[in-house]
C-alpha cells in the first residue's frame, strides 16, 4: 500500500534527512571548495612573499659584495693598470668568499676582461649586456650567460673616474629550485623560454619538460571526473629586454582533493547511517501511530455493521490517540442510541407508538402462523376532519391517542399487536378464539371504542367503522391481508353500518376497478378510439330548432366490453384521473363543435365537470387555450355541474364559475331539484341554465306532484333569469306538458339517444327533413 499512512511518514522522514543530507553536502563541496581555494590563493600569495625575500636577499648580497670589490683599492689599480693576474686572483678569491659562481670585469667598451672562472665559456663582446644592465644600476636581473641562469648585479670600478665594470652574479639551477619548494611548499620553474632554459625544483620530470604545459595540463582522476592537478602563478623577472625570465609557482592540489575526499565520504557515511536511524525511528513512529489507526478503522467498520461494543487499550497510546478512542467510544454509544430511535421511529407511529404500516407487514409475515386463527380488524374513526377544524388538532390527537389507548388495553391481554395505518385509520390483530372467550370478541371490541370519551374536559363520543377478515380462511400473504382489511372498512364506511366483515370475491372487484383504472390511464394517454363521444341533442320548444347538446363519454374495453360511465367516472373522481379525463373530453367537443362550425351546423354543447375540475387551477387557462386553438366561441360552451359539487365547493365554485362567465362560457347547474341547494344559495349562484332532475319528468304525463314540482321550478327559474332544460322526456304527452309550461328545453330518449358526431349530423338531416 504506497498511499498507506505509514508508507507516508516513513518516506517523510527519510526524505527530510536525504534533503538535509544532500544540502549539507552540497554546502560543504561549496564552502570546502571556497576555502580550499582561497588557502591555494593564500599559499600562492606567501610563496611570492618568500621568493621576493629569497631573491632581494640574494640581491643585497650581490651589492654588498660588489660595492666592497669596486671599492677595494688594490682591484682597482690592478684594473687601472690591467694587471690580469691581479685581477684574476682577485675576482676568484672574492667569488669563493661570497659563493657567486659569476664575476666578470668588462671594459667599458663591453669587452670581456677577466672572470672568476674560464674566460672562454663567456662571450668577448658583452656591449648588449651592459648597455641594458646600466639602464638599472644597482639592482639584480636575471640572465643568460654560457647556457647558465644567473641573477647578476652590474657596478662601475672608478680610479677614480670609471674605468671598467663589475658583473657579480649567483647561478640559479634546479638546486636553487629545490630550496624555494623547501621554503613555499610548492614547486617552483625558472623559465627563459628564448634561451629554452628551465630550472625547476620538479625531481621526476619527463624527457621532454616544458614547465607550464606540464603544470597546466596534468590532470587527476577523482571521484567527480578529472581535475587539475597544480594551480599556477606566473612572476615575471627582471630581465634583458627580448630574453624574458619567469618564474612559475605550481601549488600541487592532489592533498586538497585527498582531504576533500576523504570528508565527503566521512559526510556519506554519516549521513547513511543517520538515514537508517530515520528509517528505523520514522517506522517505529509510523507504527506507533498507524496501527491504533488500523484498528480504529476495524473498529469503524464494524460501526457500519451494527457493531458498537469494542475494546481499545488507550493507556499505552498517546494523548491524542487515547482521545480519539474516547471520541469512537462515544460516537459509537451515540450512533447506537441514535440509531435505535431511528429505528423505533422507522416502524413506529410517533403520535400512538402503535407500528406503522410498513412494519405491520413485516409483523404479520413474521407473528402469523396458519396453525393459529388471527382476526384483523382495521378500525376508521368517523368524523375525526370535524373534531379537527372545530376543537383543534391537538384535540384530534389526543382523541387518537385515547383510541390507541382502548385498542391497545382490548388487544394486548390477548397477545395482539396493532398499528396506525392512516391518519384515522387503525389495524388491531388478535387470536380469534382468546377474543371470543375473553373480550366477546369484535363486538366488545367496539363496545369498548364507543364509550364517551374525556378529552380535556370534554366529553366526546367518536363514532367508528370497523372492517374484520379471519385469518388464515381469507389470507395469508401480509399484503393480501392488509388490502382486504382496507377493503373490508371501506365497506363499512360506504354502507354506513359499523362492521363489515369481508367477503371472498370483494378483492377480485377491488383489484378488477385498479385494472379498470390502469385501462383508462392508457385509454386517455393513447387516444385509441376506446374513449369517445356521444351527443344527445336538446329540443328548443318554442322554435322546435335543435340548438343544444350534450357531451356524454362513452368507454368500450379493447374486449368489446362496455364500462358505465358512473362507474369510471367515479373510479376517475376517486383516483385524481378526472382532471385529465375532463381535459381530454374538453379537447374533443371543442374540436367538434369547431368541425360542426365548418360545416355549417351551429350547436352549443354541455360538457359534464366534477368538483375537482373546478377546484383544479389549470381547468379554466386550459379551457381558453382550446378555445383559442379551435377558434371556437366561449357561448358555444355550456359547462354542466352538479348541485353536489357546487355545495361541497361553495365559495371556490363560485369564483372559478364567475371567471368562466366572464369569458362567455353559459354555466348550468344540473340534477335541479334533488339536491340540497337553497333558494337563498341559488340566487348567488353565477349559473345561466338550470337543468331539471330525469326523476321529475320520466313519469310527468302521471304524476300531478311532479308537474306542480316542474311547474313551479320552471316559473322560479325564468324569474331568476335562468333557462329551464328538462331532461329525461320519454314520451310525447310529457313533450307537450313541458312546452304548455313555457320550458325552454327538452331532452330525453323519446327525442334521441346519445349519439355519436357523425350519426348526430344525419339524425338532424332526417328530423329537418321531417318537420
Amino acid at each position: 500500500m504506497t498511499n498507506s499512512l505509514k508508507n507516508r511518514i516513513i518516506v517523510l522522514c527519510v526524505g527530510l534527512v536525504l534533503l538535509t543530507t544532500m544540502v549539507s553536502i552540497v554546502s560543504f563541496w561549496w564552502s570546502t571548495s571556497k576555502f580550499q581555494e582561497e588557502k591555494v590563493n593564500q599559499d600562492i600569495s606567501v610563496a611570492q612573499n618568500v621568493y621576493k625575500q629569497y631573491l632581494s636577499a640574494k640581491e643585497s648580497l650581490l651589492l654588498t659584495a660588489a660595492k666592497v670589490l669596486t671599492a677595494d683599492f688594490g682591484f682597482k689599480q690592478a684594473v687601472a693598470t690591467r694587471d690580469a693576474g691581479t685581477i684574476s686572483s682577485v675576482l676568484f678569491n672574492h667569488s669563493q668568499r661570497i659563493d657567486a659562481e659569476l664575476m666578470l670585469l668588462i671594459d667599458l667598451s663591453g669587452k670581456l676582461i677577466s672572470a672568476n672562472t674560464n674566460a672562454d665559456l663567456y662571450p668577448q663582446n658583452l656591449k648588449p649586456l651592459l648597455d641594458e644592465l646600466l639602464t638599472s644600476p644597482e639592482q639584480s636581473s636575471f640572465v643568460v650567460l654560457n647556457n647558465q641562469l644567473y641573477q647578476v648585479i652590474l657596478l662601475p670600478v672608478r680610479a677614480p673616474r670609471t674605468v671598467a665594470y663589475s658583473l657579480v652574479g649567483f647561478k640559479i639551477d634546479d638546486e636553487v629550485a629545490l630550496e624555494l619548494k623547501n621554503l613555499t611548499g610548492m614547486d617552483v620553474s625558472f623559465i627563459a623560454e628564448q634561451d629554452n632554459l628551465v630550472r625547476s625544483s620538479l625531481l621526476n620530470r619527463p624527457e621532454v619538460f616544458s614547465p607550464k604545459n606540464y603544470f597546466n595540463t596534468t590532470t587527476t582522476t577523482r571521484l567527480f571526473g578529472d581535475y587539475p592537478v597544480y594551480k599556477n602563478q606566473d612572476i615575471m623577472l627582471p630581465s634583458l629586454q627580448g630574453d624574458a625570465v619567469t618564474i612559475l609557482l605550481s601549488a600541487d592540489l592532489t592533498q586538497s582533493y585527498n582531504d576533500f575526499e576523504n570528508l565527503l565520504f566521512t559526510l556519506i557515511i554519516m549521513a547513511i547511517l543517520t538515514m537508517l536511524v530515520g528509517v528505523i525511528t520514522s517506522s517505529l513512529l509510523a507504527n506507533n501511530l498507524t496501527t491504533p489507526l488500523s484498528q480504529l478503522a476495524v473498529i469503524a467498520r464494524q460501526f457500519a455493521q451494527g457493531n458498537y461494543a469494542f475494546e481499545f487499550n488507550a493507556s499505552k497510546q498517546s494523548t491524542e490517540i487515547a482521545t480519539l478512542a474516547n471520541a469512537f467510544d462515544n460516537m459509537g454509544n451515540d450512533i447506537n442510541e441514535r440509531e435505535q430511535k431511528i429505528s423505533f421511529q422507522a416502524r413506529h407511529d410517533s403520535l400512538t407508538g402503535f407500528y406503522n404500516r410498513s412494519a405491520m407487514l413485516e409483523v404479520l409475515d413474521d407473528e402469523l402462523t396458519p396453525s393459529t386463527q388471527y382476526t384483523l380488524v382495521a378500525i376508521d374513526i368517523k368524523g375525526l376532519r370535524h373534531i379537527n377544524d372545530k376543537l383543534g388538532p391537538r384535540v384530534g390527537d389526543e382523541c387518537l391517542k385515547a383510541v390507541a389507548n382502548r385498542i391497545s388495553g382490548f388487544s394486548d391481554e390477548l397477545g395482539g399487536f396493532h398499528a396506525r395505518i392512516g391518519g384515522d385509520e387503525f389495524l388491531t390483530v388478535f387470536p380469534s378464539a382468546a377474543a371470543r372467550e375473553k373480550k366477546s370478541g369484535i363486538v366488545g371490541l367496539m363496545a369498548q371504542l364507543l364509550a364517551c370519551y374525556t378529552i380535556k374536559t370534554l366529553k366526546i363520543n367518536l363514532r367508528f367503522s370497523a372492517g374484520v377478515v379471519e385469518y388464515p380462511m381469507q389470507g395469508l400473504a401480509s399484503d393480501d391481508l392488509m388490502r382486504r382489511v382496507l377493503i373490508a372498512v371501506d365497506n363499512a364506511t360506504d354502507s354506513q353500518d359499523s362492521i363489515h366483515y369481508y367477503q371472498n370475491g370483494e378483492d377480485e372487484a377491488h383489484l378488477d376497478r385498479l385494472k379498470m383504472l390502469d385501462e383508462l390511464k392508457q385509454a386517455i394517454s393513447d387516444n385509441d378510439g376506446q374513449l369517445f363521444m356521444t351527443y344527445q341533442p336538446k329540443l328548443h320548444l318554442h322554435t322546435q330548432k335543435i340548438n343544444k347538446v350534450e357531451s356524454l363519454i362513452r368507454w368500450q374495453r379493447k374486449d368489446g366490453s362496455w364500462v358505465n360511465p358512473e362507474l369510471f367516472i367515479d373510479l376517475a373522481e376517486q383516483s385524481g384521473l378526472i382532471v385529465e379525463l375532463t381535459s381530454w373530453v374538453v379537447n374533443t367537443v371543442v374540436s367538434q363543435v369547431a368541425d360542426w362550425q365548418a360545416k355549417g351546423i351551429e350547436m352549443q354543447a354541455a360538457i359534464n365537470v366534477s368538483a375537482q375540475d373546478i377546484a383544479s387551477p389549470s381547468f379554466h387557462s386550459a379551457l381558453v387555450r382550446t378555445l383559442k386553438k379551435y377558434n371556437v366561441d366561449p357561448t358555444l360552451i355550456t359547462v354542466e355541474l352538479t348541485e353536489r359539487d357546487m355545495i361541497e365547493n361553495e365559495e371556490k365554485g363560485i369564483k372559478a364559475l364567475q371567471n368562466l362567465k366572464a369569458i362567455g362560457v353559459k354555466i348550468s347547474l344540473d340534477d335541479y331539484g334533488v339536491g340540497q341547494t337553497s333558494l337563498g344559495r341559488l340566487k348567488m349562484l353565477p349559473i345561466d341554465e338550470l337543468k331539471l332532475d330525469k326523476c321529475f319528468i320520466l313519469k310527468l304525463d302521471e304524476s300531478r306532484k311532479d308537474q306542480h314540482i316542474v311547474q313551479s321550478s320552471i316559473t322560479l327559474g325564468h324569474q331568476l333569469g335562468f333557462s329551464v332544460v328538462a331532461e329525461g322526456v320519454e314520451n310525447r304527452d310529457s313533450l307537450d306538458l313541458l312546452k304548455l309550461m313555457h320550458c325552454d328545453h327538452a331532452q330525453g330518449y323519446y327525442l334521441s339517444r346519445p349519439l355519436k358526431a357523425e350519426l348526430l349530423e344525419q339524425w338532424l338531416k332526417e328530423y329537418y327533413e321531417k318537420s
